[in-house]
């Protein structure tokens, strides 16, 4: 697994003086725009998230379409700020847990309060509830009776998918991570990162020796592992992990074992829509981040073309459906790319289009011995200079993909700044039936990222706020009944709550969505989890006890 970078503060941020929203305010109530379409309801929401994307990224992978418009442009909406509780740039968990749950948190942590507001316009958190697991988007669509999908070409513990179907102090908690989303109850789950549902010697593999796809099928999910299993899939129950880590770029990956992002996005949401009360679908472009960080232009251009044809699909859908919205934002930019090209499109595309592969696909096969092949095969840079070739030598010692990144970039002016996040606001697009948007809800063009959040709340009917003070409760509360707490360490990788009053007995493992009430399993409607030490229930499983 590549090393992802997080986001640090970039020294050179421009602060919009726009004054803006925090967890609980938007840039103005929407319910004031006399000019909004009356039929705003929408049945299904499909939310793209593409993880580091620029609009200087749009740009480069527009040029390299010899400057053709891609589909996302017809879209294009407004602009979207990102900043966190604590930092001008935020991280992916942070973003994406905005999108997920409407609420602004601390950066590296999973859809949960935050314990650390540095930043104006966030409002404060109780005491009580600092560290608290946030309701998300998709456990209000499934208690509403809506189906629920995730689709990402990273691993699916990675930061975006996570805060979606899970809670954490820390990102880094994949262990933890990986069962929650198993217990989650989300219907439709693809992308990479199989090695992390069972046991194994990888660091990745599971570590309290429990192979989660069996939980799966004994779930009556139908488990795949490569393309034709998905496509061939009849049921719509269904996780597809297609490879133990990340997905290759869609430049590189193999047509016959793994799918496109767009083909996994059409196959969730068909078996997604046979729902008659609808569905919430996330789908994320991961890795335009990831080369972002690595500097990569070639793999920016391969991941932001993957989204634009996975966009146009659920477009399309949308609009012969009439009862669909679809979005797309980002969590944040990265790599802060630039454009300073002087010369004529065919100079710049000439060089392009002799990439073929992105800086991740030749890791493994290239070396000091064929290296000028392998480069003049792959980007045609057959002409290296001896500095050039020098870089070279020195990139397959640590990270080649920045040396590659800038020799191109030398030929096609194109730069980067930072090989970090960056706090630049970022695109919203966005497509409705009736034509409202979120920038028509909070009467903006320039929007908070829990405002997308808050609006498909709108346009769906699903309530977040009556969630929040309803579905997660501190495990404390058994006290108040008078029951004794404590908590099981036997398995020390799988710890349980034992709750005990007169002659009743429950157990409730963390992580997990069930309760065991002397000796029967029942099913709750959201997880266990405990986050710094302290646990977190479903208030149905306070219920459990008399």
């Amino acid at each position: 697994m590549r090393k992802k970078v997080i986001g640090r503060i970039c020294s050179t941020v421009m602060v919009c003086s726009l004054l803006a929203a925090g967890n609980g305010t938007t840039y103005a109530s929407g319910a004031n725009n006399s000019d909004a379409p009356t039929n705003k309801s929408v049945k299904n929401v499909i939310l793209f998230i593409t993880d580091g994307m620029s609009l200087s990224d749009v740009n480069l992978a527009r040029w390299y379409q010899g400057g053709q418009a891609l589909a996302m442009d017809k879209y294009f909406s407004g602009l979207v700020r990102t900043y966190s509780t604590d930092s001008l740039t935020t991280d992916s968990a942070a973003g994406a847990t905005a999108y997920a749950t409407g609420h602004k948190v601390k950066s590296e942590t999973v859809s949960i309060l935050p314990d650390r507001i540095t930043m104006p316009f966030v409002g404060a958190v109780k005491p009580e509830d600092v560290n608290k697991p946030l309701p998300t988007i998709m456990d209000a669509a499934r208690m509403a009776g809506k189906s629920t999908g995730t689709v990402f070409t990273c691993e699916l513990t990675d930061a975006t998918p996570a805060t979606f179907l899970s809670h954490a102090y820390t990102r880094d908690n994949a262990q933890s991570i990986a069962e929650q989303m198993v217990y989650s109850g989300v219907d439709v789950l693809l992308g990479g990162g199989s090695g992390y549902l069972v046991p194994g010697k990888e660091d990745i593999n599971r570590k309290d020796g429990e192979d989660l796809t069996k939980i799966l099928k004994s779930n009556g999910y139908e488990y795949v592992t490569d393309k034709a299993g998905l496509m061939n899939s009849k049921t719509n129950k269904i996780w597809g992990l297609f490879n133990p880590e990340a997905l290759d770029a869609d430049f590189d990956l193999n047509p016959q074992k793994q799918p496109s992002l767009a083909e996994m996005t059409k196959v969730a949401i068909e078996k997604l829509s046979q729902n008659d009360n609808g569905f919430i679908l996330m789908v994320e472009a991961s890795q335009i981040d990831w080369y972002g960080h690595d500097n990569d232009p070639v793999g920016i251009m391969s991941e932001t073309l993957a989204f634009d044809k996975a966009f146009k699909a659920a477009v399309d859908f949308a609009e012969k459906d009439g009862n669909t919205a679809v979005l797309s934002v980002s969590d944040h930019a990265t790599g802060g790319l630039n454009m300073t090209n002087y010369d004529s499109t065919k100079d710049l595309v000439s060089v392009l289009k002799k990439a073929k592969h992105t800086s991740y696909y030749i890791e493994g096969s290239i070396n000091e011995h064929n290296f000028k092949k392998v480069l003049a095969d792959n980007y045609g840079l057959s002409d290296l200079t001896k500095e050039e070739a020098d870089q070279v030598r020195l990139g397959m010692k640590d990270n080649l993909s920045p040396v590659i990144g800038k020799i191109l970039g030398n030929k096609i002016g194109v730069t980067f700044s930072t090989d970090d996040h960056t706090s630049e606001e970022v695109g919203l697009f966005a497509y409705h039936p009736a034509n409202y948007k979120p920038t028509d809800f909070v009467n903006s063009g320039v929007i908070q990222n829990t405002d997308v959040n808050k609006y498909i709340q709108e346009v769906t009917g699903l309530n977040l706020a009556q969630l929040q003070d309803t579905l997660y409760v501190s495990s404390d509360k058994f006290k108040a009944k008078g029951a004794t707490i404590t908590l099981d360490k036997t398995d020390k990788t799988n710890p349980v709550v034992v709750v005990k009053k007169a002659g009743q007995v429950l157990k409730l493992p963390i992580d997990k969505n069930i309760a065991i009430l002397d000796g029967k399993t029942t099913k709750l409607n959201v997880l266990t989890v405990m986050i710094k030490d302290k646990v977190w229930i479903s208030q149905d499983a306070l219920d459990l006890i008399l």
